[in-house]
């Protein structure tokens, strides 16, 4: 079982913030290695990962919200943050 997950399983106490981050990265690591390992490709499953995130965002906190969300999204993209390191041999 995953690191987190299993903290998170055997601690009886609420998960801080940072923990359930943890907990739903590793969960989301996961799923994303199986439907991969299945024969589906990134591209399909990163679209529908965020194709979900939105709808779920869009009903949790409304169109306006999700929308200036994703507006700030598009620097945070250009900026790197989620290049990830390229490795040197």
């Amino acid at each position: 079982m995953l690191p987190a997950l299993a903290q998170a399983l055997e601690d009886p106490r609420p998960m801080t913030d940072a923990e359930q981050r943890l907990a739903c990265f590793e969960m989301f690591n996961t799923f994303w290695q199986e439907t991969s390992d299945r024969g589906i490709p990134f591209d399909t499953i990163g679209t529908m990962s965020i194709s979900a995130a939105l709808f779920a965002l869009v009903a949790a906190h409304g169109q306006e919200t999700t929308a200036e969300f994703v507006r700030d999204l598009v620097d945070i993209i250009r900026s790197g943050e989620f290049n990830l390191p390229t490795a040197t041999h």
